[in-house]
């Protein structure tokens, strides 16, 4: 079922429907068996990182590349995450063409990281207590709409909750946790996080976080013109 030369190979279209069955056979070891071939599909789709080795023999990696991998993978996972819950009308192309699909989220991820490219500031410190600037970390501040500071005006957090309320389900999920006090990850006993708690990756979950911000920057914004 792995390899296309396989008699017995199984076309990623019909894969992904096998998948999306899943749900209903109330399994998940039998999710997990498909859902790891299927992404071992997605992931040979995407470029390698690797573009060269150090004289001692290291690979070195493009960060861009990595993004990208790591981007359509938070998305497909995003939209499968949505299907088992109830039903994802956009993985019916997967179905159709999967391979054409997935080069398409690589095509947005890729656009995406040239903008982040672009848009990239480096951080000024001060010489002398080698702190960020002020002015640069006052906006850093302004930039994030879940900073303490903006969270205690009771204005700002009715208008902040009802732009959470809209946000997609993965992403809200990670955010509700973070206003709750969750720690991302934690290594103390006893103590509750979100990567536990959601069954994610770190890196997921930050991806999810970075996400919701950016989501509740913008629909904030609106809201103020």
């Amino acid at each position: 079922m792995t390899h296309a030369t396989n008699a017995d190979y199984l076309p990623s279209e019909c894969l992904l429907h096998l998948v999306r069955e899943a749900k209903f056979d109330n399994s998940d070891d039998h999710f997990a068996a498909l859902y790891r071939e299927l992404r071992r599909r997605v992931l040979a789709r995407l470029p390698s990182p690797a573009v060269g080795r150090t004289t001692d023999g290291k690979v070195l990696e493009s960060q861009t590349k990595v993004d990208v991998s790591d981007a359509v993978m938070n998305r497909f996972e995003d939209l499968l995450m949505l299907d088992r819950q109830d039903y994802e009308e956009r993985l019916d192309y997967f179905e159709v063409n999967f391979d054409h699909a997935v080069a398409t989220l690589r095509s947005t991820a890729k656009r995406s990281a040239r903008r982040r490219e672009n848009r990239a500031v480096p951080m000024t410190y001060d010489d002398e207590t080698s702190e960020l600037n002020a002015e640069i970390e006052k906006a850093a501040v302004a930039q994030n709409p879940i900073s303490e500071s903006k969270l205690d005006d009771p204005g700002y957090r009715s208008k902040l909750d009802k732009a959470i309320e809209l946000l997609p389900e993965p992403i809200r999920f990670v955010m509700v946790l973070l206003l709750k006090g969750y720690p991302i990850e934690s290594k103390e006993p006893g103590v509750r996080d979100i990567v536990g708690t959601l069954g994610c990756t770190e890196k997921t979950v930050r991806n999810r976080r970075d996400k919701a911000i950016e989501e509740l920057r913008k629909a904030l914004n609106e809201d103020e013109t």
